[in-house]
C-alpha cells in the first residue's frame, strides 16, 4: 500500500510539473509574439511577411479577426513583393513565404464562408506557384479551387436558382473549363517534373471532365499524352492500350493525320517490346574471343555463325574435340534463342491480349459513361420540362393573384379619395392655424428676427458675419434679490427688462440671451441694417438714459447698470439637433464685449464702447474723455475704450 500511494503522489507531482511547463511554454510564446506585434512596423519586405504569416499562423485558432487581418496584410505585400517579372529573382524562400500568405488568407476567407475572396486568393496562389515551380502549392490551390466550385455550382443556390432559367448548363461548362485548364496545367507540371504517375492522374482527371462537354477531339489528344507518359514511365501495357483507343477515336473523327501519329507511337512501343528482349551471354572456352548473345538477326546470329565456322576450322584441321565444343555450344546457342523467340512472341501476344481487354474495358466505361449522360440528359429535359411547366402556373396564379388586388385597391382608394379630399382643406388651415400658432409662442421666446429664420430655415447655417455685440449687466442685483420674494425678483425683471426689450427691437437689435441680472444682444445678426454699430450705440445711450430717468422718478427701484459694446467678425449659426436647436453667436468679439461690460466696475462707468465702436458712430466728437488704453482677460495686446456714461 504505502508503495501505490508513493507512485500516486509522484505521478500527480509529474502531472503538475508538465502542467506547469506547458503554461510556462504557452506564457513564453505569447510573449514571443507579442515582441513581433512590437516589432512588426519597423520591419519591410520579406521579414515583414515572414512576421505577418507567423502572426497569421499563430491566431487562426484562437482570435480568428486578428489571423484574418495579420493575412490580408501579408496578401497585400505579397502582390506588391512578387509578381511575374520579379519571382524568378527573389529566391526561393520569398516565393514560398509569398504563397503561404495567399493560401492562408485564401483559407480564412473560406473558413468564414466568402468564397468569391477566397477563390481570388486561391486562383493567385495556383498561378504564382505556377509560375515559380512550387507544385505541391499549386496542387493544394487546386485542391481549394475545385472544393469552392463544387460548393458554389453543384450544391449552391446559384445552380438551383439558374437551372430552371436553362442557364444552370452554361455555369457549370464555365466551370468545368475552368477546372479541365488547371488540371492540364498541373499534369504539364508533373510531365516538367519527371513525376509521369501524377501527371497521368491529372491528365485522367481532365479526359473525364471533357467527356461531360463531349469535346471529343480534345479527349483523344489528352489520351495520346498519356499513352505518351505510359511509355516513358514503362507501363507498356497501358500505353499500347490507349495508342489503340486514340487510333481508333481519331478514325471516327476523320483525322488521318492523327490516325497515323497513333500508329507510330503503337509501333515504337513494339520496337520498345523487342529492345526489351531478354540478353544472354556465352563464355569463352578457347582462345577464340566470342560475342555476346542478343535478340536474333543481329550479332547473335553473327555469334551462331561464327561458332559454325570454328567447329568446320576445327574438323577440317582432324581436331575433333574442338569441333564437337563448338558444335555443341552451337547447337545449345541456337535451342537457347529459339526458346527466346518463342518466349518473346508469347510475351507480346500476351501483352497485346492484356491491352486488348484493357481498351475493351475503357470502350465499356466510355459507353457506360456515354449512356449514363444521355440518361442524365433525358432527365434533365423532363425536370426542366416540370420545372416550366411550375413556373408557367405560378405566374398565371400570380398575375390572378395581382389583377383582383389591384381590383380590390382601386375600389378601396376610389372610396378614400372623397374622404380624403374633403379632409384636405381642413387639415389645410388647420396647419395654417398650427404655423401661426408656432411662430406666435416661439417669437414669445425669440426675437421675431430669430423666429423667422428658424422657420424659414434661411439663414441658419453657419457663416462668419461682422456684427456689433452689447451686453448688460444690472449692479448689485444679488443683494437686492437676497431680500426680496420671488415674486418680488420678477415684478422687478420685467419693469427693468420691458423697456429695454423695446429699445433693443427699436433699433434692430436682437436679445440673443437673457443671463438672470442681465442679457446679450446682437445688431446685424441674423438680419442686418447697413448701420448696426451706430443703432447699438443709440440704443446702449437710450437705455442708460431711461435706467436714470427711471429710477430718478421713482417708476423702478433705483438700478445701475454696466453696459459694454465691441464690434468684429463672429460665427453665427443654428446650432443643435433636429430635437433641439438654438440660434447661437460665438466668437472673439463676443468674449471681449463681455470683458469690456466687466470694466465697467473699474472705472465706476455704465456705458464703455471699443476703438471699434468709436471709429464708426456718427456722433464720436460728443465724447469729451479721451480713449483708455487697458488690457483684458485672454488678449495679449491692449485695447482702447471710451467712457461715455
Amino acid at each position: 500500500m504505502p508503495f501505490i500511494f508513493d507512485y500516486i503522489h509522484r505521478l500527480i507531482g509529474i502531472t503538475l510539473l508538465l502542467i506547469l511547463l506547458s503554461c510556462t511554454i504557452q506564457a513564453q510564446e505569447r510573449l514571443d509574439i507579442q515582441a513581433l506585434e512590437k516589432e512588426l512596423s519597423g520591419l519591410y519586405g520579406l521579414e515583414k511577411l515572414k512576421t505577418l504569416n507567423i502572426l497569421s499562423e499563430y491566431y487562426q485558432n484562437s482570435n480568428v479577426k486578428k489571423a484574418t487581418r495579420y493575412a490580408r496584410q501579408a496578401g497585400a505585400l505579397a502582390n506588391n513583393m512578387f509578381n511575374e517579372k520579379n519571382i524568378a529573382l527573389l529566391g526561393e524562400e520569398a516565393s514560398i513565404h509569398s504563397l503561404n500568405a495567399h493560401f492562408l488568407y485564401g483559407s480564412l476567407l473560406y473558413d468564414e464562408e466568402k468564397l468569391s475572396n477566397a477563390l481570388d486568393e486561391f486562383t493567385k496562389c495556383r498561378e504564382l506557384a505556377e509560375q515559380s515551380n512550387h507544385i505541391d502549392f499549386a496542387e493544394r490551390a487546386l485542391n481549394m479551387i475545385n472544393k469552392i466550385d463544387s460548393i458554389g455550382i453543384n450544391d449552391g443556390f446559384l445552380k438551383k436558382t439558374l437551372k430552371p432559367l436553362g442557364l444552370g448548363d452554361k455555369v457549370s461548362n464555365t466551370s468545368i473549363n475552368l477546372r479541365i485548364g488547371s488540371l492540364l496545367k498541373m499534369a504539364k507540371l508533373y510531365e516538367n517534373k519527371e513525376n509521369y504517375d501524377k501527371a497521368i492522374q491529372n491528365y485522367s482527371k481532365a479526359v473525364n471532365l471533357m467527356r461531360n462537354l463531349g469535346d471529343a477531339e480534345q479527349v483523344a489528344e489528352t489520351q495520346i499524352k498519356i499513352a505518351e507518359l505510359n511509355k516513358k514511365s514503362g507501363n507498356l501495357k497501358e500505353a499500347v492500350a490507349y495508342y489503340q483507343i486514340t487510333q481508333e477515336n481519331f478514325a471516327k473523327l476523320g483525322d488521318s493525320t492523327a490516325v497515323v501519329e497513333s500508329k507510330k507511337g503503337l509501333q515504337s512501343v513494339f520496337d520498345e517490346l523487342e529492345d526489351l528482349t531478354p540478353k544472354s551471354k556465352l563464355k569463352s572456352t578457347s582462345n577464340i574471343p566470342l560475342l555476346p548473345i542478343s535478340k536474333p538477326g543481329d550479332s547473335s546470329i553473327q555469334t551462331l555463325n561464327q561458332l559454325k565456322n570454328l567447329a568446320e576450322q576445327y574438323e577440317k584441321r582432324q581436331d575433333f574435340t574442338q569441333s564437337l565444343k563448338y558444335y555443341k555450344l552451337y547447337n545449345e546457342l541456337n535451342s537457347q534463342l529459339h526458346e527466346e523467340q518463342q518466349r518473346f512472341i508469347l510475351d507480346s501476344i500476351e501483352l497485346l491480349s492484356q491491352a486488348q481487354k484493357i481498351r475493351l474495358l475503357v470502350q465499356e466505361n466510355e459507353l457506360g459513361e456515354l449512356q449514363l449522360s444521355q440518361t442524365n440528359t433525358k432527365l434533365e429535359r423532363q425536370a426542366a420540362f416540370r420545372n416550366w411547366l411550375t413556373i408557367g402556373l405560378v405566374v398565371l396564379a400570380g398575375l390572378f393573384i395581382l389583377f383582383y388586388w389591384l381590383f380590390v385597391s382601386k375600389k378601396r382608394a376610389h372610396n378614400k379619395l372623397t374622404t380624403t379630399y374633403s379632409n384636405l382643406q381642413e387639415t389645410k388651415s388647420q396647419l395654417v392655424d398650427a404655423e401661426k400658432k408656432i411662430k406666435k409662442l416661439l417669437g414669445q421666446q425669440v426675437s421675431d428676427d430669430i423666429a423667422q429664420a428658424l422657420m424659414d430655415e434661411s439663414d441658419t447655417g453657419i457663416s462668419s458675419k461682422f456684427v456689433c455685440i452689447m451686453f448688460l449687466d444690472i449692479r448689485d442685483f444679488t443683494p437686492f434679490a437676497e431680500s426680496r420674494t420671488p415674486e418680488e425678483i420678477i415684478a422687478y425683471q420685467n419693469d427693468v427688462f420691458g423697456f429695454m426689450i423695446e429699445i433693443i427691437a427699436k433699433y434692430h437689435g436682437v436679445i440673443n440671451q437673457f443671463m438672470g441680472d442681465g442679457f446679450m444682444a446682437t445688431f446685424g445678426a441674423p438680419a442686418s441694417y447697413e448701420n448696426d454699430i451706430q443703432n447699438a450705440y443709440d440704443a446702449a445711450r437710450e437705455i442708460v438714459f431711461e435706467v436714470n430717468s427711471r429710477s430718478e422718478s421713482g417708476e423702478i427701484y433705483p438700478t445701475k447698470v454696466g453696459i459694454g459694446l465691441h464690434a468684429g467678425n463672429v460665427v453665427t449659426g443654428n446650432v443643435g439637433t433636429e430635437i433641439r436647436k438654438q440660434y447661437s453667436i460665438t466668437g472673439n468679439t463676443v468674449i471681449t464685449a463681455a470683458r469690456i461690460e466687466q470694466l465697467n466696475k473699474i472705472y465706476l462707468s455704465q456705458l464703455l464702447i471699443s476703438d471699434s465702436i468709436y471709429e464708426h458712430i456718427n456722433n464720436s466728437e460728443e465724447l469729451h474723455e479721451e480713449g483708455i488704453e487697458t488690457t483684458i482677460k485672454g488678449r495679449k495686446e491692449p485695447i482702447k475704450i471710451y467712457k461715455v456714461a
